[in-house]
């Protein structure tokens, strides 16, 4: 390999020294440049260099715990400096792709967790124009007589004084919340040629959290919501006789005062269905009809528990988790398809409550949940990973090592992984030097 080198440096230094190569600048011409690079080796071969075997490198074995036999044509280079390559390439290949999926990663979570700047100025407007120009290219979604909130069924929008007119600025997913359902919603409202909000969610910093129907909000406000689906995001003009009404709320609301609303609604849940669970009262050995109508209830419950872990409300979200599952192992399937479904959601509760779990310390529990989640699906990352924290924490290094592996094997280039994987490290050496002193102090007393 020391010849290689010698012999490239050799090549370049003459075409340096040549002054038919360089042009009237001292650059290399086009033809000594193509020269010098038809000389050098391909990629790869300038670090390490070229070598001649039997059967190409399999890398992905090569990087196994089980290695590859690699094996010289016509006893090229000595196998062990053969053996120091080969090690050396896995490892710089090894490094770059597990470089290549940390950035990528971040690059994830940064797009996750960082709205872009559109997103941003989307929940502020122009409203320099007034109502009147804007509603052109807006939806007549309600009408009604402008006095009283009358609604107006069948007639034209010019002969509606009043009502509900909506834009889409960002379309959602999913079905519109039915009459029952909670929502939480975040909105800016307007008066007319008014730039600045006059109420705010984002600047009170917490979302509005209502129930549809029952008019906790203002009427227009509870109607425009009920034409979203989750993640939506739509622009609002409402007449006053669905808002403050004819007088208004001097001084800060003025009378007859339209508004426009940018609202987004964050999620919704069905709260009748939950309100079903008193009603379905079926023993452990009963076989249920409503396996799909069971589901959807599970489902719900596991929403509100994400809603409260959003919240931050641990304990509550458990509660939740708790009860889904409960409601869960009581349902029986009678296919694969069913089974299937079954599983794939009691996992989701298990490895909910594994990691609220895990953020309020409680790594016992953590571990039962995330053994449960292993249950159904051995090679569950989010499981292997939370019981690898658990045990970490309970300074149970070896089972934390057996289950890390286990999640390394599986995802060998997973970034959190290999984070926790530092961290293990990091305590298993803290925990040596620790009983250093420990031993140091009982064997030095005077």
């Amino acid at each position: 390999m020391t010849n290689l080198n010698k012999a490239s440096d050799q090549m370049l230094n003459e075409l340096l020294n040549d002054d038919a190569d360089l042009d009237e600048y001292g650059e290399w011409t086009d033809e000594a440049l193509t020269r010098a690079t038809s000389n050098k080796r391909a990629d790869g071969e300038e670090e390490y260099g070229q070598i001649k075997l039997r059967k190409p490198i399999d890398m992905e074995t090569l990087c196994s715990s089980k290695g590859q036999i690699l094996e010289l044509d016509q006893n090229e280079l000595d196998p062990a400096e053969l053996a120091r390559i080969a090690t050396q390439m896995a490892m710089d290949d090894t490094k770059e792709n597990q470089q290549n999926d940390t950035d990528q990663y971040i690059n994830n979570e940064l797009k996750t967790r960082i709205p872009t700047r559109d997103l941003f100025s989307q929940r502020l407007i122009d409203n320099t124009q007034d109502f009147d120009d804007q509603l052109g290219g807006m939806q007549h979604l309600i009408k009604t007589n402008g006095d009283d909130g009358t609604p107006l069924n069948g007639v034209p929008s010019s002969e509606a004084a009043g009502g509900i007119w909506k834009q889409i600025i960002y379309g959602g997913v999913g079905e519109m919340p039915p009459l029952g359902s909670t929502v939480r919603i975040h909105y800016n409202a307007y008066f007319e040629l008014n730039d600045e909000p006059y109420d705010s969610t984002y600047i009170r910093r917490r979302p509005c959290e209502f129930q549809l129907g029952k008019f906790n909000v203002l009427p227009g406000l509870d109607l425009a919501v009920r034409t979203m689906q989750k993640r939506e995001r739509a622009k609002f003009i409402m007449s006053s006789d669905l808002l403050y009404g004819e007088h208004g709320c001097p001084p800060r609301i003025p009378p007859k005062a339209w508004s426009l609303f940018i609202v987004e609604l964050i999620s919704w849940i069905d709260s009748t269905i939950v309100e079903k669970l008193d009603k379905l009262k079926i023993s452990d050995d009963e076989v249920t009809d409503d396996f799909d109508e069971r589901i959807r209830i599970v489902q719900t419950l596991r929403d509100m528990g994400n809603d409260e872990y959003a919240k931050q409300n641990l304990e509550r979200a458990i509660r939740y988790y708790a009860k889904g599952k409960q409601f869960l192992i009581k349902t029986k399937t009678n296919d694969e398809h069913q089974s299937a479904q079954y599983k794939e959601l009691l996992l989701k509760l298990y490895l909910n409550s594994a990691q609220c779990y895990l953020k309020l310390r409680k790594y016992e529990r953590t571990i039962k949940n995330s053994n449960e989640a292993l249950q159904l699906d051995s090679k569950s990352i989010k499981a292997l990973f939370r019981i690898s924290i658990a045990y970490r924490s309970l300074h149970q290094f070896d089972q934390a090592r057996t289950y890390l592996n286990t999640a390394i094997n599986i995802e060998p280039y997973n970034a959190e992984i290999i984070d926790e994987a530092q961290r293990l490290d990091r305590a298993i050496e803290q925990q040596k030097k620790n009983e250093q002193k420990l031993y140091y102090r009982m064997f030095n007393k005077q």
